[in-house]
C-alpha cells in the first residue's frame, strides 16, 4: 500500500497544500510548530476517519475557517484509489473514487495504516481504555464491521446507563434492563471474540520481534482478559450469569459493572506486568514490538504492508532500537513517512521534505 499524494485544504495550519510522496522512506524535516505532525495527522484522519490527537473535528479546522477538505491518491495491490474527506457544518462526507460512503465502516480499512509516536507509551503505562483502543483500532482496519459493532454496543451501554440513573421504580427497571442486557451480551460476545483473536495473533508475532530487540534475553506475553474470567471461553459462557448476578448492584450504584468495555489487554515482560516492572527503554521495546507485529498481521491479511507513519519516534529510541526499526523498514520495503526536527545520517537514502509555516518543499 502506498500514498502517492495528499492535498490538505484548511486543515490545521495548511491553507491549500499538495504533497507528492515517493516509494520507500519519506522524511518530513522542520522545526517544531511548522506543521510536520499535521501532515501525518491529515493522512491518518483520511484513512481512519479519526484524529489520534483530538476528538472533535472543529479542532482540526484552520483558524477562522468553517470547513476542511482532505484528498489523497493511493495505490493498493497495483490499483489506484482516491479517498476524500470533507468536513463542513459539523458534518463529514467521505468518498472512495468520488462515490460517497454511507457508513464509516464502508471507508475504514480501504487503505491500512500504522501510526507510531512517543505518546504510544501510554499503551503500556496507561489504563485499560488505552489498550482496548489499540485493539479496536487494529481490528477495525482488518474487519471494518467491528466499527458498527462497537457503535451498536456503545449505544446499548449508553441506554442502559441512562436507565440505571433514571428516577424509575426498581421493579420497572428490571424488565427494561433485561432487554438491554440481551443486546449487550450479543454484541459484547462478538467484541470479545474479535479482541481475543487479535491478541493471540499479536502474541505470536510480537514475541519474536521483542526477543530480537532484547538479544533473546527477555520475553513478551500478551493476553486478553475478558469479564475478569480465566479464559475467553469461560467469559462468554458466564456472560449471562454475571449480568444477572450484578444486576442488583448495578441498580444500587447506577453504573454498569459487566461488559467488554471494562476488559483489559495484559502486556507482560518476563511474566510480570510491563506497566509496573518495565524500564522506559523496555516499554519502548514493548510498544515497538507491538507496532511491528501489527505491520506483519496486516501483510498476512492483505498481502502487502500498510503505510507506516512515524511521528518523532527516532529521537525517542536509542541507537540499537532505532537501527532495528530502520533495518526492518528498509528490508520490508514499507512506504514510511517520518517526521523529525533535524536530518539523521541513518536516513540519507530517503526522500526529504522541508516543512516551514504550513508549506512543504522537496529537498532531493
Amino acid at each position: 500500500m502506498m500514498i502517492n499524494k495528499i492535498c490538505l485544504q484548511n486543515f490545521r495550519n495548511y491553507e491549500d497544500e499538495t504533497i507528492k510522496f515517493m516509494p520507500g522512506t519519506n522524511i518530513l524535516i522542520g522545526d517544531n510548530g511548522q506543521g510536520k505532525t499535521n501532515i501525518i495527522e491529515g493522512i491518518y484522519y483520511l484513512l481512519t476517519g479519526k484524529s489520534y490527537r483530538v476528538h472533535r473535528e472543529q479542532e482540526l479546522l484552520r483558524w477562522d475557517q468553517s470547513e476542511f477538505h482532505l484528498y489523497g491518491d493511493f495505490l493498493m495491490n497495483n490499483h489506484k484509489l482516491s479517498l476524500e474527506s470533507h468536513y463542513k457544518n459539523r458534518k463529514k462526507i467521505v468518498k472512495i473514487n468520488q462515490v460517497s460512503c454511507q457508513r464509516l465502516s464502508d471507508f475504514v480499512g480501504t487503505i491500512n495504516v500504522i501510526f507510531f509516536s512517543p505518546d504510544d507509551l501510554v499503551m503500556i503505562k496507561g489504563g485499560p481504555s488505552e489498550r482496548r483502543r489499540f485493539l479496536d483500532l487494529h481490528i477495525a482496519q482488518m474487519r471494518p464491521g467491528h466499527v458498527s459493532l462497537l457503535n451498536a454496543y456503545n449505544k446499548a451501554i449508553h441506554q442502559k446507563s441512562a436507565l440505571l440513573k433514571a428516577y424509575t421504580e426498581k421493579h420497572q427497571k428490571y424488565a427494561q434492563i433485561q432487554l438491554w442486557n440481551e443486546q449487550i451480551i450479543d454484541l459484547g460476545t462478538k467484541i470479545i471474540r474479535n479482541r481475543a483473536d487479535l491478541s493471540k495473533r499479536l502474541q505470536d508475532a510480537a514475541n519474536g520481534i521483542y526477543k530480537n530487540l532484547s538479544s533473546q534475553k527477555e520475553t513478551l506475553q500478551i493476553f486478553y482478559s475478558a469479564l475478569g474470567q480465566k479464559s475467553v471461553t469461560e467469559a462468554i459462557s458466564e456472560f449471562p450469569r454475571l449480568m444477572n448476578e450484578k444486576l442488583e448492584q448495578e441498580i444500587e450504584r447506577q453504573i454498569i459493572l459487566v461488559g467488554p468495555h471494562r476488559d483489559d489487554l495484559h502486556i507482560l515482560l518476563n511474566d510480570r506486568p510491563g506497566r509496573l516492572y518495565a524500564s522506559q527503554g523496555q516499554q519502548r521495546s514493548l510498544v515497538l514490538s507491538l507496532k511491528l507485529a501489527e505491520l506483519e498481521l496486516i501483510r498476512q491479511e492483505k498481502g502487502e504492508y500498510p503505510l507506516l507513519l512515524l511521528d518523532d519516534v527516532l529521537s525517542e529510541l536509542d541507537r540499537f532500537r532505532r537501527d532495528y526499526l530502520i533495518k526492518f523498514i528498509e528490508s520490508s520495503h514499507i512506504q514510511t513517512l517520518i517526521t523529525m526536527t533535524s536530518a539523521d545520517k541513518h536516513l540519507d537514502l530517503g526522500t526529504r521534505f522541508h516543512v516551514k509555516q504550513g508549506h512543504i518543499r522537496r529537498e532531493n
